[in-house]
């Protein structure tokens, strides 16, 4: 009996990062909670959704003029083994992106079903992806064609938020936006959780506004949230995850224990 590429990827949790507000630290959330389940004894792919490439970088990737990129990936059939990139970390391996993926994104708007390129293309290399644990899609910051890709592609969906009042009213749209992309393209796609990020005790509009979080959101709120950490915010121009730029930090403390508090989201 021949089984479906897609069958074979049920055991591969795909998770997208997504806040359609900028400046949320979505893609070093994204890249270090990758880097934390490979610490874990978990092997992570990264897809680098968003045509700033930083997803790319901050695993200290640089491309070159001849190396494919996730714009292949979604439009062109590229092979998975013909783009996917390895990055300094054992067990995280990376589909980059570059400022070509604007570009895509232009060519997708007349196609048809243009929701699905994303799925169909991974669902093409379940063979190849099934040997991952997990994948993480690093999502635009905006609601955009590219976005409602990862959304639709995926099995949950992680939102990192600031503690600021503004970031909960974007928040309570974007929930919204998911809910409709679950009754209308992906019924399995599940909110995993909302994590707190780059919070500063300090401030008591933080306090504040973690408490209307939770108040809102209940459980879907992250217990483990995201101090802010200086040396977090150096890592991604050296090219390296926490763990290896600060180990000793409170940052690579808290992206432990959001990674094992998603495993145990994942597993109920």
């Amino acid at each position: 009996m021949i089984q479906c590429r897609w069958c074979i990827l049920t055991t591969v949790k795909i998770i997208s990062f997504s806040n359609q507000k900028g400046g949320t630290g979505k893609t070093t959330a994204c890249v270090n909670t990758a880097a934390a389940l490979v610490k874990t004894g978990e092997r992570a792919l990264i897809i680098d959704l968003d045509p700033q490439g930083n997803t790319t970088v901050s695993v200290g990737i640089k491309l070159k003029p001849e190396d494919l990129t996730v714009s292949e990936f979604i439009l062109r059939g590229a092979r998975i083994e013909d783009l996917m990139l390895d990055s300094y970390m054992a067990d995280l391996s990376v589909i980059p992106s570059d400022t070509t993926l604007a570009h895509t994104e232009f060519e997708l708007v007349s196609e048809n079903k243009n929701q699905f390129f994303l799925k169909k293309a991974i669902e093409k290399n379940g063979d190849a992806l099934a040997s991952f644990d997990y994948i993480l899609i690093d999502c635009p910051p905006s609601l955009s064609l590219l976005t409602v890709n990862g959304l639709c592609a995926s099995d949950y969906v992680v939102v990192p938020v600031l503690c600021d009042y503004l970031s909960l009213e974007g928040l309570s749209h974007l929930m919204e936006t998911v809910e409709e992309i679950k009754k209308k393209l992906n019924p399995s796609l599940e909110v995993l959780g909302i994590l707190p990020n780059m919070i500063d005790r300090r401030l008591r509009i933080t306090e504040e506004s973690l408490a209307l979080m939770k108040k809102e959101f209940g459980g879907l709120v992250f217990k483990n949230g995201i101090n802010v950490c200086s040396r977090l915010r150096e890592s991604p121009s050296f090219g390296k995850a926490i763990f290896d730029y600060a180990a000793s930090s409170t940052a690579a403390e808290d992206f432990l224990a959001a990674a094992r508090e998603i495993k145990r989201r994942v597993i109920k």
